[in-house]
Formats: structure tokens, sequence, C-alpha cells
């Protein structure tokens, strides 16, 4: 419950920030009430992808059978996992710069001749774009769903981190008073990495349970190495929500460090490479000027 709230209230406040820029925007267009219809119908274009999509994979999932369906869910996750990352590393570059992106477009696409379709087009991509994400960070939730209360407890979650969403974005809209952009997409870039070494984590244990299940690996992989049940067990309610969030094991195997460690030296390799991709233009133009 706790990973659907987080992913559901992250996701929603990214399509809102890119939906508050775009209304913000034609609030100063005289044809502005036009301008709005295309909006509404972009993000209602948006909402019916995500549901696709949604409907896609249940299907997709449903289809296959035994070790199809097994290697299918391990992909989806790894999928899921690398999408995060990839994400995270689109925001730090595009972050800053998404409002003058977005308001650039938009008076490209709409001199001259009025086109509103790029209006229509970056709403229903923004929409589209974070439902599809949630719906593919949360695919190892939707799995576990089989029951009438299972159903209720994740749309209710889904409710509340909507509405967290919409008061974190009102929150943010004030400024700094309470809550800056800087500090909430820091601070929910490390939340974000640790639910993908979480799904990574998840890929790696059906892998583990099921195609490799057969393979001769090193004992130490097997083994646990430390056990924290008698604290704090995966299995208990805070333990639970650590589990889905943080990748926490209250027994973790040798297997289990070997796959995070993994993750963890990957993803640093890749921002530091995209640090120092950052920093060269600036290197080479001050030897340059020197």
């Amino acid at each position: 419950m706790g990973q659907t709230i987080f992913v559901v209230c992250r996701e929603s406040i990214e399509a809102l920030l890119v939906i508050g820029i775009l209304y913000a925007w034609m609030n100063d267009r005289q044809d502005a009430k036009t301008g709005k219809k295309w909006l509404f119908a972009g993000i209602l274009a948006g909402f019916g992808l995500a549901t696709l999509l949604t409907l896609t994979l249940i299907g997709v999932t449903d289809i296959l059978g035994g070790e199809a369906r097994t290697w299918f869910e391990i992909g989806m996750l790894a999928f899921a996992s690398a999408l995060i990352v990839q994400m995270v590393m689109w925001m730090r570059v595009h972050g800053r710069t998404l409002k003058q992106e977005i308001e650039s477009g938009l008076a490209t696409n709409l001199s001259g001749e009025k086109n509103w379709w790029g209006v229509f087009f970056l709403a229903m991509i923004a929409v589209g774009r974070e439902g599809s994400e949630t719906v593919m960070f949360l695919y190892g939730s939707l799995l576990q769903l089989d029951s009438f209360a299972s159903y209720m407890s994740f749309f209710m979650a889904a409710a509340i981190g909507l509405a967290l969403a919409m008061i974190l974005f009102y929150a943010l809209q004030l400024g700094g008073r309470f809550i800056s952009w800087k500090w909430f997409f820091r601070v929910t870039e490390i939340m974000l990495l640790f639910l993908g070494s979480a799904l990574f984590l998840a890929a790696s244990e059906k892998l583990l349970s099921g195609p490799l299940g057969a393979t001769e690996l090193p004992a130490w992989m097997y083994s646990n190495m430390w056990d924290m049940t008698s604290i704090l067990s995966d299995s208990s309610i805070l333990g639970n929500l650590l589990a889905s969030l943080f990748a926490y094991r209250s027994q973790p195997i040798g297997w289990d460090l070997m796959i995070l460690s993994t993750f963890w030296v990957a993803v640093l390799l890749l921002l530091k490479w995209q640090s120092n991709k950052k920093s060269k233009p600036i290197a080479h133009l001050t030897a340059e000027h020197a």
C-alpha cells in the first residue's frame, strides 16, 4: 500500500506540473477558453493511454502460462527498474528548464495559424507517460491483486496518493514557505532509486526461484547473511513497507546482497558519468577563453 501511495503521488505531481504550466500559460491568452478544451481533451486521452497499457499488461499476463509468464514478469519488473533510473537521469537534466522548454515549444507551435494540437499532445503525453510509468512501477503490486479486498486496498491507496499529490502540488506552488521544488525532486529522486532497487531485487528473486531454480550456484548465494526478524520482520506492516519501497529484507541471502550491490554500483556509475558529461562543455569553454 505504501509503495502505491508513493508512486501515484510522485507521478501525479509530475503530471500536474506539466498541466499546471500549460494551464497558466493559456490564462494569459485571449483564446484561453478554446485552448483549455484542447488541454482537458489531452488529459482524458492520457488517461486512456494509461488504461490501455494496464489492460494490455493484465491481458498478456493472463494469456501467458508457465515459464513464459515467469519470464514476462521478470522482464517487466527489470524494465520498470531501468525506467526509474532513466527517469531520474532525465529529470536531473531537464527539471530546471522544463517550464521554459514547454512554453517555448507552445509559442512556436501556435505561431502564425493557430494549432492547438500541440497543447493536446503535450497534455496527453504528460498524463499518459506518468500514468504508464505508474502502471509499470506498480506492475508487481498488480500481480498480487487476487480478491475484492485487495483491489479495494489498491484503489484506496491510489486515491490517497492522488489526494496527497494535489495537496503537495498546491504547497509547492505557494513557493518556499512550505516546501521547494528542488527539495521535493531531490528527496523523491533518492526514494525512486530505492524503489528501483526493490523492483530489481523482486525480478532477481523471481529469477532465482524460477528459471535459475535448478541451476547449481555457490552455496553462499543461498546462505542467510544476518537475521533481523526479531527486530523488524519484513512480513510486518512496517517491514513490508520498507521491503516494497527500499528493498529491505530481514533475512537477506547472499544473492540479495549481490543483486543490490550490482544495482547501486551501476546506478552510481551512470550518475557519475552523467555529471562528468554535463561538466565537460563548461571545462572546454573555460580552457578556450583562457
